[in-house]
């Protein structure tokens, strides 16, 4: 009897062993992840670098930005409609010219959650900072305008894809 008992205690613990050592499965992705991103072998979902989103990673975060906008800018109530254009800047900047700033312009970055940051510019005779959002077709812009002879004052610019 005892030698059935030690017999079965072994062939339980080798059974309990074995089916510990068993590994989750693997779940690849896409090979076009790996371009931009990199796999997550447990979920099989690519994690995008930043700059690129999708499913695979395949879009560059910065093509939605690029084109003609609609500009609605909100200041002290006032509403007034301009025409802006974003193109390519270098690495992961945009370059965004506003005609209503007298074609001011400047460049601004994008983060993996679709946040923007306008990259301070001091120029000569003002300095320009601020943030945005964009979400879908529309990007909000809080603009800091800081002129070296006149008090600053911010910007609430609303841009709509066209």
């Amino acid at each position: 009897m005892k030698k059935y008992f030690y017999i079965s205690t072994l062939a339980l613990a080798t059974l309990l062993t074995t089916q510990s050592c068993i590994k989750s499965p693997v779940k690849n992705c896409d090979p076009l992840c790996e371009v931009n991103g990199t796999c997550d072998l447990t979920t099989g979902t690519c994690d995008c670098n930043q700059g690129y989103e999708g499913v695979n990673c395949e879009i560059e975060t910065r093509a939605r930005f690029v084109g003609t906008y609609a500009v609605k800018q909100d200041s002290s109530g006032v509403i007034k409609n301009y025409t802006c254009i974003i193109a390519n800047g270098s690495g992961n900047a945009y370059t965004i010219s506003l005609s209503s700033l007298n074609n001011a312009s400047f460049n601004a970055t994008v983060a993996k959650n679709n946040t923007v940051t306008i990259q301070d510019f001091n120029a000569e005779f003002i300095q320009i900072s601020g943030s945005g959002n964009l979400n879908g077709n529309t990007l909000t812009l809080n603009v800091n305008f800081k002129p070296n002879f006149d008090p600053a004052y911010t910007l609430l610019f609303t841009l709509t894809k066209q």
